[in-house]
């Protein structure tokens, strides 16, 4: 989970200000009340070891969260917050205890607020910011922890930054994936400079002699076209699949930038600020694994109007939807078969699935029978062998998310949780799912049979 998203107390320790304060607390950019002033109550320490013990209950072996850049470092460069450090410290040995190992995000779109004032990843100086960060947690943290996701999902970070300029502009401010025309080059300019800093982060953690897995969680989205797509339909989701995916991996494994995707922005007279060994320097940090964010696929077609660039994601009537898009565990088949085939076949981590219903998360009589949720569990978990057999190197899987959170710019209202937060009084209920995933875990074997109303996992 996020730190932001889960943690609360946002003034406790020391922390600094985040952007997310600014975007949701100060600004109010999705209503009076919702910000992350106290989510979950995770930074509690007597709420964080209930947790580990539903945590154990359901057989969890690692756990995935990230370090807050703010807490740890409260105007974003400079001096370091030793309260923040050893929260961590502790959460971590109180996981390790429990018999869980951490996985340690270090970035998940909780960028100090002073940086962001000074342009954040649209500026090149983003790339030493983030590295002098790294190097902190590192220092304290290489021997507590063997798994470290370096920075989460560039394509989110980037979209929400997108959506919080239109809603401050007084415009509706949607969550768009694909980025229009407008936002392109300042997207573009954002990849390449996280996508750097990571790069800059791992040599430094090898340069100390420190021993780990370090990568980088990537959300990636196989791009589809309908029944009766049009050729110009078909280059629109080959350009879409570039800015989405290609962007990322051709960068890490093959060491440049899509040329369509480069070309377009070109010719779009678009300042992409990518510099000639930009994408080599990416494929020399030789990232130890690849942390796959994968939710959906996304149906893409191509827009009326003019220009080089007018890809638009639909959903095509009759398609089986969850909030966060298509529900269709054959494409994570498909995108980890793409993995292997295309880009050498690293080692892979799930280190984000899952899917929020309308009207799945009720609770009635105590309980959450949210069976959608449990399906699509099970289904994805399912779809993992598939690739597996055919070579892919898959190391692991985290669901999205073990509770109800804050989600972002949706706030409480959109559930993730396979445990049911009641955000009024902090209380936790395991939903069906949270029983369901515990019997994957113990068997190895996802059934669907377990995710029917009534059953008994």
């Amino acid at each position: 989970m996020a730190a932001y998203q889960v943690e609360g107390p946002t003034q406790a320790g020391g922390r600094g200000k985040s952007v997310w304060d600014v975007y949701l607390h100060d600004e109010q950019l999705s209503g009076p009340g919702v910000d992350g002033d106290a989510a979950i109550g995770f930074y509690d320490r007597k709420q964080y070891l209930k947790d580990i013990q539903l945590f154990k209950q359901m057989g969890l072996t690692s756990y995935r969260f990230s370090i807050s850049w703010p807490r740890i470092i409260p105007d974003g460069t400079g001096a370091v917050n030793p309260a923040a450090v050893n929260h961590y410290r502790r959460f971590i040995d109180d996981l390790r205890a429990s018999g869980i190992e951490p996985m340690v995000t270090l970035y998940q779109w909780y960028m100090p607020a002073e940086l962001a004032r000074n342009g954040g990843w649209d500026n090149r100086k983003s790339i030493e910011w983030f590295n002098q960060y790294a190097q902190v947690v590192f220092d304290n943290y290489h021997d507590k922890a063997d798994l470290f996701v370096l920075i989460n999902e560039p394509l989110a970070e980037s979209a929400y930054t997108n959506a919080v300029a239109e809603r401050r502009a007084g415009k509706l401010g949607e969550l768009r994936i694909i980025p229009d025309a407008a936002d392109l080059g300042v997207s573009l300019r954002r990849f390449n400079h996280i996508l750097l800093a990571a790069a800059a982060a791992k040599r430094s953690f090898e340069e100390k002699g420190y021993q780990g897995e370090l990568g980088i969680a990537v959300l990636l989205f196989p791009v589809l076209t309908d029944e009766g797509a049009t050729s110009e339909d078909a280059k629109a989701a080959k350009l879409a699949d570039g800015v989405l995916n290609r962007w990322f991996l051709d960068a890490m494994y093959r060491g440049t930038y899509p040329s369509d995707v480069l070309g377009t922005a070109k010719s779009m007279g678009l300042d992409t600020g990518v510099q000639p060994d930009d994408a080599a320097t990416v494929a020399a940090a030789r990232f130890d694994y690849l942390g796959v964010n994968y939710y959906a696929p996304l149906f893409v077609r191509q827009t009326t109007g003019t220009g080089p660039y007018r890809p638009e994601s639909f959903v095509p009537e009759g398609v089986e939807t969850a909030q966060n898009g298509p529900n269709r565990p054959d494409q994570l088949t498909a995108l980890l078969d793409r993995i292997r085939t295309e880009y050498g076949n690293p080692p892979v981590y799930i280190t984000e699935n899952g899917a929020g219903f309308v009207g799945d998360d009720e609770l009635v009589d105590g309980q959450v029978q949210d069976v959608k949720r449990c399906a699509y569990i099970a289904n994805h978990v399912a779809a993992m062998p598939v690739a597996m057999r055919d070579g892919a190197d898959v190391r692991g899987y985290h669901v999205w998310s073990s509770h109800d959170n804050l989600e972002w710019l949706f706030g409480y209202g959109a559930r993730f949780g396979m445990v049911y937060v009641d955000f009024d009084t902090q209380q936790r209920i395991p939903k069906l799912s949270a029983q369901v995933y515990a019997q994957i875990i113990r068997s190895r074997k996802p059934d669907l049979a377990m995710c029917a109303p009534g059953a008994k996992p």
